[in-house]
């Protein structure tokens, strides 16, 4: 007569120890293939931006989209649109200005009218019938690229801002990724660790750090690269790929105006690495 045999106790112990410890082994690789898959559809939104930065300055005589159109006293009057409204019409897809790796992709940009980020709307920046659009992603407006004269009205208000006052396009940054408010950014902007809940403002916190981001360029490339990168003065006239250059003693100079502090994010950035401040 055959008796069924049942597991013991201590087989079983057994195989659930051997099942935690491959568990404790591949989550970590199943979360790192994760996080790398976000990071490659981040990276595919930003090469989708810079075809559609692309596509606009060719319907639009080579000028750039603006940061926002917004008549008069912009906080006061609403806005019409910003950048993200402006290349909808070649994106056709809201989802694709959000990076699901940054911790705030599902918080509202300047179009909630919230710009102090207390909660509260206290500015009605854009009418109600303009669309939402959340935080991922920056269009850097380098204003001293305008072609208006230097020094004025214009030019510090970045008209007349094209593509053929960059000398240097596949090295020279336009979109870049960040998780503050305002949906166009720049060199300007200091590097802040202890912005916010979520961390430092530049980056989308990838792999748990914001050193390394996805860059958009304005050839319409995009990369993974580091904050280091776009502070180093590699292009043939010696400016960085935020446009501008250092003089011999170290000053940003341009038509004669000091803008060294053009220079506040590298600058800010590099302290923070320094001191240990930076993931």
């Amino acid at each position: 007569m055959l008796r069924n045999r049942a597991f013991t106790l201590i087989e079983l112990l057994v195989v659930i120890a051997i099942i935690a410890i491959l568990a404790a082994i591949l989550f970590p690789v199943f979360s790192q293939a994760r996080e790398s898959a976000r990071v490659t559809s981040c990276l595919s939104n930003m090469k989708q931006i810079g075809l559609a930065i692309r596509m606009y300055t060719q319907d639009y005589d080579e000028v750039l989209p603006m940061r926002r159109t917004c008549p008069g006293n912009w906080c006061a009057r609403g806005c019409d649109a910003n950048w993200k409204h402006m290349l909808f019409p070649y994106i056709k897809n809201w989802d694709l200005l959000k990076c699901p790796s940054n911790p705030l992709s599902r918080t509202l940009d300047d179009t909630s009218g919230d710009l102090d980020g207390n909660g509260t709307v206290d500015c009605e920046v854009y009418p109600p019938t303009v669309p939402k659009t959340f935080r991922s992603y920056f269009l850097y407006h380098a204003f001293f690229k305008s072609g208006s004269p230097v020094g004025s009205g214009d030019w510090w208000a970045g008209f007349n801002y094209a593509e053929n006052n960059f000398p240097y396009p596949a090295n020279t940054l336009i979109v870049g990724e960040h998780k503050d408010v305002w949906p166009d950014y720049g060199p300007w902007m200091a590097f802040d660790p202890n912005w916010g809940a979520a961390g430092a403002n530049f980056g989308a916190r990838h792999r748990g750090s914001d050193r390394a981001v996805n860059l958009t360029y304005l050839d319409g490339h995009a990369k993974w690269t580091t904050w280091d990168a776009v502070c180093t003065h590699d292009n043939p006239d010696g400016t960085n790929k935020w446009g501008y250059a250092k003089d011999a003693n170290g000053n940003v100079i341009i038509g004669g105006m000091d803008l060294t502090w053009l220079d506040t994010m590298c600058s800010t950035y590099r302290d923070a690495v320094r001191n240990g401040l930076v993931r």
